[in-house]
C-alpha cells in the first residue's frame, strides 16, 4: 500500500509538472505583432542579443548560439557562453553561422533583427522583441517563455522580480542623483527615465539628473549625446557608464571636476546594464546597484561574477 502511494504521489506531480507547462504546438505574440505557431518544444535555440540566453539560464536550459557586443561575449552569464556558437555582431548576425546552426528557434531584438526578419523565419521559428521599459522586459520574457514550453515558470519570474523591486523601493533609502552614460567612441550618451535601468535607480531612489525623454512617443528613443559642460552642471552623485572597447575612458578636464569622480563614486559597469531586459541580467542589476547607491545597506551580488562587476572608472591621460 505504502508503494502504491508513493508511485500515486510520484504520478500526481509529474503530471502536474507538465500541465505548469504549454502543451504544443502554442501560438505567440512578439513585438511585431506577429502570431508564431510553434508545433513541438524547441530544442536548439539562438540568441540574437543576450536576452534569449539570459531567459533560457533562468528556466535551466541554454542557447545554442549567442551574438556579440563589439566582438565581446556577455560576461555576466559566466562561462556558459563559452559553449555556444558565436553569431557575430549583434548589429550584423552572420546567416551562414545561423543558418548552419539550424536552431527551431531563434529569439532576436527587434532593433537589429528587423531587415533580416524573412531570412530568419526561411531559417526556422522567429520571435522578435523590442526590449527598452520594464514592461517591455515582462511581456518578453512571458511570451518567450511560452513558446520555450514553460509559460508559467515566466509568470514565476516576473512575479519574483516584482516582490525583489518592492522590497527594495519600500526600504528607506537616502535620496541620490545619478546619470548612466554609454559611450560611443569618445562621445557619451545619457539615458532617459523609460530606460529599464533608470527605472531600476528609481526604485532605489535614486534620481536620474538627464530626466524624461524631449520625445516621449519614441519609445526605442532612449538616450542622447550628452557635452561634458554639461554633464559638469548636472554634476550628479552617481555616474554609471558602459564602454565597449577595452582600455579607459577619454581623458576631459572635466572628469576630474565632477563630484562622482571626486568621491569614487563613478563606475564602470558591463554590458548587462544596458540590456538589462532578461530575468538574471535585471536581477544582478538591481543588487549592485543596490550596492553601489547604498554601501551600508546592502552587499554586493555573489552571482555577479568578477568579469562583470562595476569598477571605479579610469582615464586616460590628457
Amino acid at each position: 500500500m505504502r508503494r502504491f502511494i508513493l508511485l500515486f504521489c510520484v504520478l500526481f506531480f509529474t503530471w502536474l509538472s507538465h500541465s505548469a507547462n504549454a502543451q504544443f504546438p502554442v501560438t505567440v505574440k512578439d513585438d511585431r505583432n506577429k502570431l508564431v505557431t510553434i508545433k513541438s518544444a524547441p530544442n536548439k535555440v539562438a540568441a540574437v542579443s543576450v536576452f534569449g540566453a539570459d531567459l533560457l539560464n533562468a528556466l535551466g536550459m541554454q542557447a545554442a548560439g549567442i551574438s556579440t557586443l563589439n566582438h565581446q561575449l556577455s560576461p555576466y552569464l559566466g562561462n556558459q557562453t563559452k559553449h555556444m556558437v558565436d553569431l557575430g555582431e549583434i548589429h550584423e548576425t552572420n546567416l551562414e553561422v545561423l543558418t548552419a546552426l539550424k536552431p527551431d528557434l531563434t529569439i532576436g531584438l527587434r532593433t537589429y533583427t528587423e531587415p533580416f526578419a524573412t531570412k530568419f523565419e526561411e531559417i526556422g521559428h522567429f520571435l522578435a522583441y523590442d526590449l527598452v521599459t520594464k514592461a517591455d522586459s515582462d511581456r518578453a520574457i512571458r511570451s518567450a517563455a511560452k513558446a520555450l514550453g514553460k509559460p508559467a515558470q515566466g509568470v514565476e519570474l516576473n512575479q519574483a522580480f516584482n516582490g525583489l523591486l518592492k522590497r527594495y523601493s519600500s526600504a528607506p533609502l537616502k535620496q541620490q542623483s545619478v546619470v548612466f552614460l554609454w559611450h560611443w567612441s569618445d562621445v557619451p550618451y545619457a539615458f532617459f527615465d523609460h530606460h529599464f535601468t533608470i527605472e531600476m535607480m528609481h526604485a532605489l531612489n535614486a534620481k536620474n539628473s538627464v530626466g524624461i525623454s524631449p520625445q516621449p512617443n519614441l519609445k526605442k528613443f532612449d538616450s542622447a549625446p550628452i557635452s561634458m559642460e554639461s554633464l559638469l552642471k548636472l554634476n550628479p552623485d552617481v555616474i554609471i557608464s558602459f564602454k565597449g572597447e577595452p582600455g579607459p575612458f577619454k581623458a576631459h578636464p572635466v572628469w576630474q571636476q565632477l563630484k562622482a569622480v571626486k568621491t569614487g563614486r563613478a563606475y564602470r559597469v558591463a554590458d548587462h546594464y544596458v540590456m538589462p531586459h532578461g530575468p538574471v541580467a535585471r536581477r544582478l542589476v538591481l543588487q549592485e546597484l543596490a550596492h553601489l547607491f547604498h554601501p551600508n545597506k546592502f552587499a554586493a551580488p555573489h552571482a555577479l561574477v568578477k568579469e562583470a562587476r562595476a569598477t571605479t572608472m579610469q582615464f586616460g591621460d590628457l
